[in-house]
Order: structure tokens, then sequence, then C-alpha cells
């Protein structure tokens, strides 16, 4: 079966994870590099796949590191053991986990290499990824019903919200203190409370329902984007952090403003899935 890749969410912002390498490891690392390797070294940022390996007669809870199809790699193993269930049941129903990923190499000929009787060069690696803790690796609902579009991640903002009940954000509320969703951006008509005029800010909505509104300035930044989406049908989908519990919470939208989208952007559009069973585990999953 062929895996449909699927970048987790998370919240590392650099890529902090080292990863364990041994001999066979740097000779896959080293192909991914142009010969000869710069005298300063060389580094490349890149996506890598997260492989847990159940039928590792070794540590059926390992994970390896795989990047252009060759594992440079492995997870540690107190960290593997952490992230495998969540990886295993990803990759269950049909997503392959990919994270941001960092590499650098050096590569230099020893000076005293004629006096040990060798030649050759010595060769140096390391490998580190981006990945967040084992609970904010998914999001805890379904993605919007149609077509929709993801606005990449940007900087923190605390939606207001002061007056959402409970309720509307007890599905939302873990153990953790904190888990990662799925919102949706809406341009909606308020009151500004000045000779009875009228304004357009962003609401925000967790399962369709409202959690707060952003201010006029803020919601002019995201506007150009949820304009440009509705014309073409679509959308416009946020990953939101809920943090807290009954007695206080907070919801955080990370997107990026629309003068911040790549020139690329929209690269495309995505239909939500069929829920299927697995991905209904996480969906549901009760709060406690």
């Amino acid at each position: 079966m062929e895996l449909i890749p699927f970048s987790l969410w998370g919240d590392a912002l650099w890529c902090g994870q080292e990863v364990v390498r041994e001999a066979p490891h740097e000779q896959a690392i080293r192909s991914l590099f142009p010969d000869p390797i710069p005298a300063r070294g060389a580094d490349l940022d890149t996506e890598a796949d997260l492989v847990p390996e159940s039928h590792n007669r070794f540590d059926p809870r390992s994970v390896a590191v795989r990047v252009q199809g060759r594992v440079v790699g492995y997870l540690p193993r107190d960290d593997a053991h952490r992230y495998h269930p969540v990886l295993s049941e990803l990759v269950a129903q049909g997503l392959q986990p990919r994270v941001p990923c960092h590499l650098w190499v050096s590569e230099w000929e020893p000076a005293d290499w004629d006096h040990k009787g060798t030649q050759g060069t010595e060769f140096h690696a390391s490998v580190a990824v981006a990945l967040g803790q084992p609970h904010m690796l998914v999001p805890v609902n379904l993605p919007p019903p149609g077509s929709y579009h993801l606005l990449p991640p940007g900087s923190g903002i605390v939606v207001p919200g002061s007056e959402v009940h409970p309720d509307v954000l007890a599905p939302f509320f873990r153990t953790e203190g904190e888990c990662w969703a799925y919102a949706t951006m809406h341009a909606i008509e308020e009151e500004d409370g000045i000779q009875d005029r009228h304004r357009i800010v962003v609401e925000i909505r967790l399962d369709d329902d409202p959690v707060g509104r952003l201010s006029p300035r803020l919601s002019a930044e995201f506007l150009p984007a949820i304009h440009y989406l509705a014309d073409m049908r679509a959308e416009t989908a946020a990953r939101v952090a809920v943090r807290g519990d009954r007695s206080a919470s907070e919801v955080i939208l990370y997107a990026a403003r629309s003068h911040d989208l790549p020139a690329t952007w929209p690269d495309g559009l995505t239909r939500s899935p069929v829920a299927s069973p697995q991905w209904h585990y996480w969906a549901t999953k009760e709060a406690n």
C-alpha cells in the first residue's frame, strides 16, 4: 500500500531533535550531497519520513528516519518509544509521517594519513529533525468538509473570545493541557458602534462553532486570502492550538497573513477525506 505523505503539525520551530547514526547511514547521507563536498562543509534542508519499524527484531518500537528513500539514522531509543504509537497509528490509516529535516556534512583529508599507511578522507555528518511533542503531532478534529485550503503556519495570535461558552471548547480539552485543531476563518459583518456603521472582520470557528473574532486591524491582514478562496468556492482553514480547561482557556491561531503567503499560493485545494475508522480515532478521542 502506497502511503500518502502527511506533514506532522507539531510546535517545533527548528530542527532540534538529533538523529542517531551509524557507519552505514553515513554512506546514505553522503549520497545526498555533491562530490566533492566544499571545504567549508555543506548543509541540506529537506523533509524526512519517520518510519516506525514494528518488525525490527532488535527493537520493534524503533523509528527510522528516511530522506529520499534512504535511511539516514534513527530516533534515539527513548524518543522512539514515545513517538512510535502515534506514528504507527498514522501509518495504519495510510499516511506517511513527514517532518522538516536538516543535514550537515564535512569531509577532509587527515593531515597524517601517510603516517598511518592509509588513504582516504574523514567524513562527518549530523542529522536533525523538527519534531513536536507526541500529543501535538496530529489535529484532534477532522478538516472542514468540502474544498478548503490550509494556510501556512504563522506567528501565534491569541483569538479574543472571552464570551465563548465552555461547552464549545470542552471537546478539545486534553490532560496535557493543549492540542492542535483545524479551524476555519470566515469574513463576517459586524457593527462598529459608530453611527450604525458596519465593518468586515474575521471570525474563527471550531467545527463550525464560533470561538472568537479578530480585531479589524488583524482581520485586514487575512481577509484578502479568505475572499480569494471564497471566490474559488473553498473555505479557509488554519491551525489553532487550544490550551487550558473549563476554568481558563485560550485559542491561539497560527496562520500566515496574506502578505506573507508565498508567490505560488495557493498551490492547490484539498478536499476532506471520507472519515475512515482510523482517522475518526483522532477526531473523537475523548477529552479527559
